[in-house]
């Protein structure tokens, strides 16, 4: 910034200077007028004082008081007095003078004080004193204060007018402002002078060195010394300007010349990047078309190989085959996570990774997810548990597919680190968002899985949620894995906006746990309160168990008693009489005598029983159901099927005729049957959806390739339900479902659900838009198969426990009971087990002609209790066959299958003469001994 000569002295010089006059000069006024102000507020204090001993002699002897006039005219004589009162103890008015007072606007509380007050207010100060009398112990100089044997004798009251001291100040302030403007005014007229002054000499002294340098100097020409010291120090100043600013002349040129290079430079650059981008973004294209082309090619024959391998487990073959069908499924559920894993990670770096927003039920999600769980927490003994807390909305909008994905992740990994103990996964709310009316509810919701497995250093976490990288655990060979699992976790918890992290401990296991915000969906929960007055027992070792379950059933309105053991459970049952027991057991406690025994005594006292096992042992099952109860499940039991089987259990009468009959009833209200379409060009895929869909009681119509399906409908094919493969040659699956919603009428109607084997698909909502209801990804899951098909036929659909495979020659030569099973199932006694298996071979022919007697009488009652009586002699021994088939036709009366049941007794009947053929043939006394 520049600034004249005449400037900078005012600045530099007289500015500091009047500050500080201005600022000293207003402080001392200040001064000054505050002190003028408290002097009237003492005068004032000080008058009313030594008038008071008067003024309380004159009160006292009203003869007086004429004198008080004189006195009033004495003190407005004074030009700071308005007016002067005096009143008696009763406040009323002996004495005035002067105009009327002004009115106590902020003060008049303080009107009637008994110590002297001095108010001020707006326009006037007023002085109030009350006056007291003087007894004779005291002296005068103690008339004002008040005591308890001094006697008040009224006020005098004062005010002074502010308009002398307001004069005064204003006064004062116009001799301030005036002093001040003279001396600002000499101010300026001193620096404009001196300004001028010192630039006239400058001025002259400039000329003197131009006429010097152009001009020879004389040798007897006058120098000035302070003249020519002046000219040096200014050619000095004066060279030194021009040397910097050559430098800066130059450095610019530098700079610029720099500048364009660098521009030059990252032209090229950018045009690199720009091609290299294209590049990148062109081998992600391609990266990604290869992985969605290779996981279809592999997911095709992957889907034949899981499908396939499910359906011959359900079939009847001997230890080894089991051995073997069990290595190929474990196989192919590694491929299929592999794969998974692979492709999810590509979409995620790839930016390709799409969620969807559904409303939710949290609960039943994981439901789901710890029944896919279990299988693998039961083969290692542990046990697992779900909790979800209260305060949880249960209804949220999110995307459950990678809900799932990160839930099964963790417990998965959890699981396979755990030798023994638990593992616990609980959703609980973190936080919620401030409530707004038009914006739908948000929070935060925690999802965490406890484990009590080994634990992690802090080295070891640091390695964690990074791609192909794991933990070095020395763990033994069949713990394996990608190494991808926690960094996909990561990666989708971080797309979703939540946080993702663990807490471990060596040696004590570890919780991982991921909070993401969700939407609620606000829908009003009633009241469940349908078990509201009855008592339920529950029996569980399991401390976090046996808490969730009471937790559960008190929702529900029940009054629960808890046990750990079934031997307090029967010395309370009388006392508390329980409508129905839910029976906790791990594998231990379902071989344990102490346990089987006090509980097989439930049936003695008629308390039906829910038995919840953590085992998939058949034997285990078979074992329980003959001497506990024909209701077993699987643990963690989801809520709705607790519900449903409590339902059952405390609804239906004891015989299991009724039950019967109320599925027959309700299955008479239904059709038949229903019929599907699939449409798949690879053949075992089309063969493994039609046996599947034929498995679940449905009429199938194969066809090759959509071009064959739109032949079969228009020869009038109208099928309940339509399962097309997306990828097809010659027509897609997304352009059959176009042209079909094209025809119009039922067309319109009917649910079409697509089958593709691309993992990473960007179409889904061009095949929505063309008419598709639904995609499921191969390989196909027949659990997810039968959720879709209930979701969109609208009916219940029931597979059958197993899949009875057809007799055949080798079948019939074979042994039809299982040696090891029946010893087992005989508590290692060969004597029991020959008796038992006795007992069923004697009751055959009986059992076969009960049934075919009730047959003929067709009578659905006799049927039942007939097929019942002969699966519950099959559970003493090792005749799993039979064991099989009679609990797949029994299931399949009850649930009102009636067109399998046909099927079903045929092959009662094939049993039941394999294996009196076999008594014939080879059967002896000591049997199972000599194995």
């Amino acid at each position: 910034m520049r600034l004249t000569l005449n400037s900078a002295l005012f600045w530099w010089i007289f500015a500091p200077l009047w500050l500080l006059l201005v600022l000293g000069g207003g402080s001392l006024l200040l001064g000054y007028l505050n002190y003028q102000t408290e002097q009237q507020l003492i005068r004032g204090q000080s008058t009313l004082e030594s008038l008071a001993p008067g003024l309380a002699t004159k009160l006292k002897n009203p003869e007086r008081l004429q004198h008080l006039e004189i006195l009033a005219d004495q003190l407005m004589r004074s030009p700071e007095v308005r007016a002067f009162a005096v009143y008696d103890a009763q406040q009323r008015s002996l004495l005035h003078v002067g105009p009327s007072m002004h009115p106590l606007a902020d003060h008049a509380h303080e009107r009637w004080a008994l110590e002297s007050r001095a108010v001020i207010e707006a326009r006037s100060v007023r002085f109030i004193q009350p006056i007291y009398s003087l007894p004779e112990a005291e002296g005068p100089s103690h008339w004002f204060r008040a005591t308890p044997t001094r006697e008040l004798m009224g006020w005098a009251e004062m005010e002074y007018t502010l308009v002398p001291l307001r004069m005064h100040r204003n006064r004062v302030f116009l001799l301030a402002a005036v002093l001040v403007s003279g001396l600002l005014l000499i101010n300026l007229l001193t620096s404009y002078y001196l300004s001028r002054h010192i630039k006239d000499a400058l001025e002259r002294g400039v000329r003197r060195l131009d006429v010097s340098a152009d001009e020879p100097q004389e040798s007897h020409t006058v120098r000035i010394v302070e003249l020519e010291q002046a000219e040096q120090k200014l050619k000095h100043w004066s060279e030194k300007a021009q040397s910097k600013e050559n430098a800066l002349r130059h450095s610019i040129q530098a700079i610029q010349k720099e500048a364009a290079e660098n521009l030059e430079t990252i032209e090229i650059k950018n045009i690199e990047l720009d091609r290299a981008r294209n590049a990148a973004l062109q081998a992600s294209r391609v990266k990604s078309e290869f992985l969605a082309n290779v996981s279809h090619e592999i997911r095709t024959p992957l889907n034949s190989i899981v499908g396939f391998s499910n359906l011959l487990a359900r079939s009847s073959y001997d230890v080894r085959q089991k051995e073997y069908i069990s290595h190929i499924q474990g196989a192919a559920e590694t491929m299929l996570g592999i794969i998974n894993d692979i492709l999810d990670l590509s979409k995620i770096e790839a930016g390709m990774m799409v969620f969807e927003a559904v409303g939710v039920d949290l609960c039943d999600l994981m439901d789901d997810t710890l029944a896919l769980m279990a299988p693998q927490a039961h083969r290692q003994r542990l046990d697992l548990v779900g909790v979800v807390y209260d305060d949880v909305p249960l209804q949220v909008k999110t995307d459950p597919l990678r809900i799932k994905q990160l839930l099964s992740n963790l417990v998965s990994n959890a699981l396979k680190f755990t030798p023994q103990g638990e593992v616990i996964v609980r959703i609980q709310l973190e936080d919620e968002y401030p409530k707004h009316p038009e914006v739908p509810p948000r929070c935060w919701v925690r999802f965490s899985v406890t484990d009590t497995g080994i634990g992690l250093d802090e080295i070891q976490r640091k390695k964690l949620f990074r791609a192909f990288s794991q933990a070095d655990m020395a763990q033994p060979p069949q713990i394996g894995g990608t190494g991808l699992g926690l960094a996909i976790c990561k990666q989708l918890v971080q797309q979703m906006g939540g946080e993702i992290d663990l807490t471990s401990v060596r040696g004590e296991g570890s919780t991982f746990w991921f909070s993401l915000p969700l939407t609620q969906v606000v829908e009003s929960q009633p009241a469940e309160l349908w078990l509201s007055g009855k008592t339920l027992g529950i029996v569980e070792s399991h401390p976090l168990t046996r808490q969730i379950w009471t937790h559960q059933l008190r929702r529900w309105g029940a009054r629960v008693v808890a046990w750990d053991h079934p031997e307090k459970l029967m010395n309370e049952l009388k006392r508390h009489q329980p409508a129905a027991v839910v029976v906790g057991l791990n594998l231990h406690q379902a071989q344990d005598p102490n346990w089987l025994k006090p509980l097989s005594q439930l049936q003695h006292w008629r308390v039906p029983c829910l038995q919840l096992v953590n085992s998939s042992d058949p034997a285990v099952h078979v074992e329980l159901r003959r001497s506990v109860s024909d209701y077993l499940l699987l643990k963690p039991i989801a809520r709705t099927k607790l519900r449903e089987v409590l339902a059952e259990l405390l609804g239906a009468s004891p015989g299991l005729s009724t039950s019967y009959e109320v599925s027959r009833s309700a299955a008479s209200q239904r059709e038949i049957s229903l019929s599907v379409l699939a449409v798949d060009d690879t053949p075992s895929n089309l063969l493994l959806l039609s046996t599947l869909l034929e498995h679940l009681g449905m009429t199938v119509t194969p066809a090759a390739s959509a071009e064959e399906a739109l032949e079969l409908v228009e020869q009038g094919l109208v099928p309940d339900l339509l399962l097309v493969d997306i990828q097809m040659p010659g027509m897609n699956g997304d352009e059959l479902a176009r042209c079909l919603r094209e025809r119009g009428g039922v067309w319109q109607r009917i649910p079409i659900l697509a089958l593709t084997a691309h993992a990473v698909s960007l179409e889904k909502e061009s095949w929505l838009q063309a008419g598709i209801n639904d995609v499921m990804i191969k390989p196909l899951d027949e659990s997810r198969l039968i959720i879709n098909l209930e979701r969109w036929l609208g009916r219940s659909i029931t597979a059958q426990p197993r899949l009875i495979s057809d007799p055949s020659e080798a079948d019939w030569q074979a042994c039809p009971v299982d040696r090891a099973l029946g010893i087992r199932l005989a508590a290692g006694r060969h004597e029991l087990a020959d008796e038992l298996l006795d007992l069923l071979l004697n009751s055959l022919e009986a059992s076969r002609d009960a049934i075919q007697a009730a047959l003929r009488a067709k009578d659905d009652v006799a049927l039942m209790e007939a097929v019942h009586r002969l699966h519950g002699a099959t559970r003493y021994c090792g005749a799993l066959d039979l064991a099989q088939t009679t609990e797949a036709l029994e299931t399949q009366m009850k649930s009102g299958q009636e067109h399998q049941v046909a099927q079903s007794l045929e092959r009662v009947f094939y049993e039941i003469d394999r294996l009196l053929d076999w008594r014939e043939r080879e059967y002896c006394q000591g049997w199972h001994a000599l194995g």
